[in-house]
């Protein structure tokens, strides 16, 4: 599938449906840097999933509200979650002024090439770029911001499996336990496809502003492996080696093995406690448990459990071919495909 482009601008957009894409017809100043669709589409995955379970209500009053709960609680395939934080931070990394210059800075000290090189050879390089810290915080908040709902959630959804007990539906045996696991295992697998009003969300979200109340500063929890590569994801797509061309050697920048490990065994607990459940009030507490807050601590221990503090944005980068995201200094307008000869 093809993904339609974003564009960042300050004129008003007037945006019309054409052969099922969104089109923006606006006066484009600074269009952003390029990220390739599949990195996009992960970030999408993440946006989409702890949007959509963070909404699970608590409040069941039959089977088949449990069953509507549990598909939106299992709604993710591990691998693709895992990238999708690292491209969802390196999104809101990009939205840091400090790390664009120190970007360039650095680009010009070795050049541009070289720099490419280490960075995706060892992600972790990008620490000795300057505004790192500061982007990696922006990358941490962001990750925090969706977190922490999807842990809320789970906590009352945990709670809502000894709550709802004194309601006779809540004791009966669940009719087919095992096509409903099958059913779940399905969904796991199944790659998130974004649409265009997934993508609009995405950009919304990950380019917020951050709470004005955050902590944090260079160092310390701010700097962990995840954080580290979504710096690294942004400072790439900064030097324009992000986009669909480069998709096949981004790989080692994408996956971090201890959350994608988090994430897995998140989903394999989740099957091992669906697989034993007997009555409804069992799978509201594989829901909780296992599908919320067992996912929530994996984006909490990632993003290093700490809030950070806010930046202003500054002026974007060149773009390159590929799904154009927002940078630092552009306001963000509407989802358009990339005009002819940019």
């Amino acid at each position: 599938m093809k993904y339609p482009m974003l564009w960042a601008a300050s004129a008003l957009v007037a945006v019309t449906a054409l052969g099922g894409f969104a089109v923006a017809r606006q006066e484009r100043q600074s269009p952003g840097v390029s990220l390739a669709r599949d990195v996009v589409a992960a970030a999408s995955a993440f946006e989409t999933y702890t949007r959509n379970a963070a909404a699970v209500s608590a409040g069941f009053d039959d089977g088949s509200s449990v069953a509507d709960a549990l598909a939106k609680g299992a709604a993710y395939q591990p691998q693709q979650l895992d990238a999708g934080m690292i491209a969802y931070g390196a999104i809101a990394a990009l939205q840091e002024p400090a790390f664009l210059d120190g970007v360039k800075a650095a680009a010009l000290e070795t050049s541009p090439a070289a720099l490419i090189a280490r960075l995706t050879e060892n992600p972790d390089s990008v620490l000795e770029i300057d505004g790192v810290g500061a982007a990696a915080g922006r990358a941490q908040a962001a990750l925090l911001k969706r977190g922490a709902p999807l842990g809320v959630t789970g906590r009352a959804v945990k709670q809502a499996a000894y709550d709802v007990q004194h309601q006779d539906w809540s004791k009966r045996p669940i009719a087919d336990g095992a096509g409903r696991l099958a059913r779940v295992k399905a969904e796991s697998a199944a790659l998130f496809t974004p649409a265009d009003a997934d993508a609009g969300r995405l950009i919304q979200a990950a380019t917020a502003p951050r709470d004005a109340d955050g902590a944090g500063a260079e160092g310390g929890a701010v700097f962990t492996p995840v954080t580290v590569r979504a710096a690294a994801l942004a400072a790439l797509a900064v030097l324009g080696a992000a986009g669909d061309d480069d998709a096949a050697r981004l790989d080692a920048v994408m996956h971090e093995p201890k959350s994608g490990f988090c994430m897995k065994m998140a989903k394999l607990n989740l099957y091992q406690c669906l697989a034993v459940a007997g009555p409804h009030y069992e799978d509201v507490f594989c829901l909780g448990q296992h599908a919320l807050i067992d996912t929530a601590q994996c984006v909490t221990d990632a993003a290093g459990g700490a809030a950070v503090s806010a930046a202003t944005p500054a002026p974007a980068p060149r773009p390159v071919p590929g799904f154009m995201i927002p940078v630092a200094g552009t306001s963000v307008a509407a989802m358009s495909p990339v005009p002819t000869g940019n």
